[in-house]
């Protein structure tokens, strides 16, 4: 085959976007056509011998039974080992039947069929039933179609936890069985730690590795903090003595409490910065020994503008609740460390120019992006992130994450939009590949579904 040629940027990102097209597409048929071989496979049930086929689930509660047998022809047809198939045949009737926003999603190529899958894995391993599902799904689904998976993978548990708060109890208390900490065999000098802890044992721990490891000699503070580790358990045996520089540190642990949580105390659920989220009913627990300090932040337009250039915190700290991560499209560096950019440009001796209409979170790279890399941002409201990419794609960024509102029209190109010449009559038009012949030209009010490339 030919090599493709691509002879310019704007070709070549089209064909980009043509491809991922291409893909989803495939995922979809793929997921279509697996759920269609377990509806349409019959059980022979007038069989009754040793070794017949039988029904057996297709999945998490909520899911119909399926014929076992179809198993074997799945797995021919996917390359795949039968452990796999069947991990593969749970996943799409877990999604068809246990999530049927997001299984919709997927069917339209809103979302990617694989993201999808990790949904209703996480689902199915929290042990949600199929009402319990229902509300996880209705939950998840609208940011999944608009957030990349790495911001989503964040809010899982705590849309876990407000699905069912009594299967949640269940599993903290069945967690609570399965605390341990292993270690394993000596290997290039080393040996490999594991361990599951109660949370506040763990937030201790990690505060206590991070207090040895500032007194402690070492290339990084993980290296520091492995050191740290080995220096507590010899100081339990007599063998050494902890350091001390004289100074008592002073852990902060920020945790975020929603008013529709307090207002729901049994429902509630808290966020812990860098940790993840937890039942209010662990809060106490937790922050036992604590001095807390009560931060109400409100979401509010009216903040005071300013006239300096730097931020000030409080206005930061309402910028980053207000938009949580990079407002790049598709962003999920958090709003704590990305910078405070000025969406029109700060100007020295313009007044008032730092404000929360014109302010969003980006990372130092998506800001050179905006300021050196041909990138247009516009902010028409507080919170609206209107984007322009230097080849013209057009995406809108929201508190609750991306959509691509618009694309430029795709070059002339031979093998995906060939109009005949205009000398050449209709009816001598055949299939490509005849020689003298052109390809029949799409209706241009007709939606195309998706070609393979061809050279």
């Amino acid at each position: 085959m030919a090599e493709l040629v691509l002879d310019s940027v704007a070709v070549a990102a089209a064909a980009l976007d043509h491809a991922t097209d291409t893909i989803r597409a495939a995922e979809v048929a793929q997921c279509l056509a697996i759920a269609a071989l377990c509806d349409l496979h019959e059980v022979d049930e007038s069989v009754l011998v040793d070794g017949c086929e039988r029904w057996v689930p297709g999945g998490a509660d909520g899911t119909p039974h399926i014929g076992e047998f179809v198993i074997g022809e799945i797995a021919g047809l996917l390359g795949a080992g039968i452990g796999a198939t069947v991990l593969r045949i749970h996943r799409v009737l877990n999604l068809r039947h246990r999530h049927p926003t997001l299984w919709t999603l997927v069917v339209t190529g809103d979302i990617r069929a694989h993201e999808a899958f990790l949904v209703a894995d996480a689902a199915a391993a929290a042990k949600l039933d199929a009402d319990a599902c229902s509300r996880f799904d209705r939950m998840c689904a609208h940011a999944l179609a608009l957030q990349p998976w790495a911001r989503v993978k964040g809010q899982l548990e705590r849309w876990l936890v407000k699905a069912d708060p009594t299967q949640a109890a269940a599993n903290a208390a069945a967690a609570a069985g399965r605390r341990r900490v292993d270690l394993g065999p000596i290997t290039d000098g080393h040996v490999g730690l594991w361990g599951q802890l109660d949370a506040a044992d763990g937030l201790a721990l990690d505060d206590a590795l991070n207090h040895l490891a500032e007194n402690l000699d070492g290339e990084t503070i993980d290296h520091r903090r492995a050191g740290a580790l080995g220096l507590m358990a010899r100081s339990v045996l007599g063998q050494d003595t902890l350091p001390t520089n004289g100074v008592t540190r002073t852990a902060e642990i920020v945790v975020r409490l929603h008013s529709t949580d307090l207002a729901d105390p049994s429902n509630g659920t808290a966020h812990l910065a860098g940790w993840g989220h937890v039942l209010l009913s662990q809060l106490g627990t937790i922050l036992t020994g604590c001095q807390v300090t009560v931060r109400p932040i409100v979401i509010d337009t009216t903040v005071p503008a300013f006239d300096g250039y730097v931020v000030p915190d409080a206005m930061r700290r309402v910028l980053g609740e207000r938009n949580p991560v990079d407002v790049f499209p598709y962003g999920t560096r958090q709003a704590g460390s990305c910078q405070g950019d000025h969406t029109i440009p700060y100007q020295a001796g313009v007044h008032a120019q730092t404000h929360l209409g014109n302010l969003g979170p980006l990372s130092s790279f998506t800001h050179r992006l905006k300021t050196h890399g041909g990138w247009h941002l516009e902010q028409p409201a507080p919170g609206l992130f209107l984007w322009r990419s230097p080849l013209g794609y057009q995406y809108a960024v929201t508190t609750t994450g991306t959509i691509r509102i618009g694309k430029p029209e795709p070059p002339q190109h031979r093998w995906w939009h060939q109009e005949p010449p205009e000398h050449q009559p209709p009816d001598d038009l055949g299939p490509p590949g005849r020689a003298g012949t052109a390809p029949i030209p799409p209706d241009p009010g007709e939606r195309q579904t998706p070609l393979p490339y061809v050279a």
